[in-house]
């Protein structure tokens, strides 16, 4: 098992492209590179007012802008070693970067692998089997996002727990 870290974004206000969470991992055989996400959470606050969303895992290539506010990971081993994906305003600027709720997005083209339909009051928990783990290799673009902004941009919540594997 790898190092295991931790990304929290709360009460966001949705921005252009509605990424709650964006990485590219690392190019070389070095921390980062190759990442498993182990746990996806997303909630909000913002609305009482029952309605479904449409989330997505996607991959995404480096063209246009992907601007998104710079994070800073958490081991979950308290004093253990930083990630080696690095907080950046631009994911797609360069590798080893990581990012949560976009604020730009546009010129990219994505690839969606993983699609769920929650409702906004009882939130999403993506805590996969061992054996549908995704596995992101060295230099790829992932995030979560919805696939059109909410009906309530508001009091989102994210927590993004991944394993680094490599």
């Amino acid at each position: 098992m790898g190092r295991v870290y931790t990304v929290i974004g709360e009460n966001l206000t949705l921005g252009t492209g509605s990424v709650l969470v964006a990485l590219q991992s690392a190019a070389t055989v070095s921390a980062g590179a190759i990442i498993r996400p182990l746990r996806v959470e997303v909630s909000q606050n913002g609305t009482l007012t029952s309605n479904n969303v449409r989330l997505l895992f996607s991959t995404r290539d480096t063209a246009g802008t992907l601007t998104t506010t710079s994070v800073t990971a958490t081991n979950n081993v308290l004093g253990g070693p930083a990630s080696g994906l690095s907080g950046n305003t631009s994911v797609i600027g360069g590798t080893a970067r990581i990012g949560i709720n976009s604020s730009a997005d546009s010129g990219g083209a994505y690839t969606n692998h993983w699609a769920f339909a929650p409702n906004v009051l009882s939130g999403y928990l993506y805590l996969p089997v061992p054996e549908e783990r995704i596995t992101i290799p060295a230099s790829t673009v992932w995030c979560a996002r919805f696939a059109a902004a909410p009906g309530t941009t508001t009091g989102w919540a994210i927590t993004f727990v991944y394993e680094e594997i490599i």
